[in-house]
């Protein structure tokens, strides 16, 4: 019987994760909490003392102002809501590069980040999203402070040749364990090209990806060391044996 060979791990997917960071509300949610609570209860009792009479056999007349009570209440509700939220949208850092999340989700690659850098205490991030459009991302350190610090301590380490941040940045530490934490799918690799020949890949088995920018390279073509620095020498093809 042929003996097993042991594998050596290159050809198995490797399990990519991003973190998950949601914006700074406009105000502190103690406040936003207690507005709301004062505004709901402003809503009640206009509401009651507006339509009670309509379901209570009292025969009371309804409150005066109670219209304007219950106006007045859906005001500061609205207000309670407003500084509870940001206008600022989800932000997504990990294998996959950058992502905004905004009803859809879109994302740049780490491949596709052409300059990080530190303007007005905020990060701003410019190059093309997955489809090769230009996309440019300003993400406040006032509102997004663990992101902006999260995409700055990835960038150094993925591709940092485009980092153009000053170590004395007001840019906070990045913390573990600050945000959702979520699994993505394996990168689709059919119908990209190859990052040194151009060549499309047809045939998923067929294609290499750097594991630090997750460029995409055709087996028979992976250089010695990939565009961001990364050596690529255990995705090169295997010598054959006799």
């Amino acid at each position: 019987m042929a003996k097993k060979t042991k594998s050596d791990g290159r050809d198995r997917p490797r399990g990519r994760h991003e973190q998950r960071f949601e914006p700074r509300p406009n105000a502190n949610p103690i406040v936003s909490h207690g507005l709301g609570a004062v505004g709901a209860l402003a809503m009640g009792v206009g509401t009651w003392g507006q339509f009670g009479s309509l379901v209570s056999d009292t025969g009371l007349e309804p409150l005066t102002g109670g219209a304007y009570i219950l106006f007045g209440g859906a005001l500061v509700v609205g207000g309670a809501i407003w500084l509870g939220t940001s206008g600022e949208p989800v932000l997504r850092v990990g294998d996959g590069g950058i992502a905004v999340e905004k009803g859809q989700i879109r994302r740049m690659p780490w491949h596709a980040v052409e300059r990080i850098e530190w303007r007005a205490e905020a990060v701003r991030v410019t190059g093309k999203d997955q489809a090769g459009v230009a996309m440019t991302l300003v993400v406040p350190v006032a509102k997004h402070p663990q992101a902006a610090a999260w995409i700055v301590k990835e960038a150094r380490e993925r591709v940092p040749s485009v980092v153009d941040v000053p170590d004395d940045a007001t840019i906070p530490a990045s913390l573990a364990n600050v945000a959702e934490s979520l699994s993505l799918e394996p990168i689709q690799v059919v119908g990209m090209r190859c990052a040194a020949s151009d060549q499309i890949i047809s045939y998923e088995p067929d294609a290499r990806v750097c594991r630090r920018c997750e460029r995409v390279y055709m087996k028979t073509k992976v250089p010695d060391t990939c565009a961001c620095g990364a050596s690529l020498a255990e995705l090169k093809p295997r010598p054959k044996t006799a």
